[in-house]
């Protein structure tokens, strides 16, 4: 069986699917897989369980190639050139990936078919959005529906596993020293998903009295480290990957670096509200704090398959992340290191 899956999206949108991916190489050996991502995260389906081959567009140009029909139809050529059998399209994918499988010549096409795409192309099997709202688990069954189609889906688990991401980490052997290392991404690629850059930065300089604290730099969403903590830039996926494998605990909002420290292991603090409980960390559940207002009647405004454009709280806007002090991120910093937690400084 020859299979094109389509995924153009955000960096931890691509985290949690590459397990499935990977899943479908180990289960289906036989089966010839094309996938269609964004650039920057090819790199994440690297390693032993990679498809076959890996095209490449942005997200934007893919999905507003309806507006240039010669881009349009080159990707239409590209793909039936592939002959593919089945075509998956992952729950987030817009109307161009729908119309592309539609003219593919592909006799299966496997996918989520929400409503917010203006065109949306038959699917032969429509897989519904799971009972836990876990995009993780909506990745996982799709793979699971095209397993099935090629009659290699028996025994497949209802849970999936944390992916392999070991091609991404360096053999730098131990990182040193005594003090645990504390990594801080103060960053979010939707500003409802971000918590004040200058709270992180009280909790980021407090615990570097007693952690080694690195303050990651990419772009401005992430600021620039406080005194007594280094930055790092960095400009890679593998860069990342490489800072959290040997963290001993990860520092952020809901995003794509947070789902990438969760996939590796990481211990962590989430500071989180607008976005979906279905986005929070999946995996090492045990080793994660998931700070969210208690009780916050619009919280969380996003839906697991779409997200939020503005504040639904027009009384008190962004209350469900003002209401985390950096004390209160500090102390529960500090309880997942097993440090004390003193009174506020």
């Amino acid at each position: 069986m020859k299979a094109v899956i389509f995924k153009l999206n955000a960096f931890g949108d691509n985290v949690v699917f590459v397990s499935a991916v990977q899943e479908l190489r180990r289960r289906c050996p036989e089966m010839d897989i094309t996938l269609i991502t964004t650039p920057n995260e090819a790199e994440l389906y690297g390693g032993p369980l990679a498809p076959q081959r890996i095209l490449t567009s942005t997200k934007k140009a893919f999905n507003k190639s309806y507006r240039r029909p010669w881009v349009l139809a080159s990707w239409v050529l590209r793909v039936r050139n592939l002959r593919p059998d089945a075509c998956l399209l992952a729950f987030d994918q817009g109307s161009a990936a729908h119309v592309i499988a539609s003219l593919s010549g592909a006799r299966i096409r496997i996918g989520g078919n929400v409503a917010q795409r203006r065109i949306s192309a038959p699917l032969t099997e429509d897989i519904a959005l799971p009972e836990d709202g876990r995009p993780v688990t909506w990745n996982w069954r799709m793979a699971r529906a095209l397993a099935r189609s090629s009659g290699q889906a028996a025994g497949w688990s209802d849970l999936a596993p944390a992916p392999d991401l070991r091609h991404l980490i360096k053999d730098e052997g131990e990182a040193g020293g005594t003090r645990r290392r504390v990594i801080v991404h103060a960053g979010a690629s939707r500003t409802l998903n971000r918590w004040d850059k200058s709270r992180f930065a009280r909790v980021a300089e407090s615990l570097s009295s007693d952690c080694d604290v690195f303050w990651v730099i990419h772009g401005e969403a992430t600021g620039t480290p406080p005194r007594g903590v280094t930055g790092v830039e960095v400009q890679s996926i593998g860069q990342l990957a490489n800072l959290f494998a040997r963290a001993d605990l990860f520092v952020g909002n809901n995003s794509g670096p947070m789902h990438l420290a969760n996939a590796l292991g990481c211990k962590g603090v989430v500071v989180t509200g607008s976005s979906a409980a279905g986005w929070d960390p999946y995996w090492h559940r045990d080793r994660w704090s998931v700070l969210r207002h208690p009780n916050l009647y619009c919280a969380p405004c996003e839906k697991p398959n779409g997200p939020a454009s503005a504040c639904a709280n027009l009384e008190n806007p962004m209350a469900c992340m003002e209401y985390w002090s950096s004390a209160m991120v500090e102390a529960a910093c500090r309880s997942r290191l097993g440090l004390p937690v003193g009174p506020p400084r």
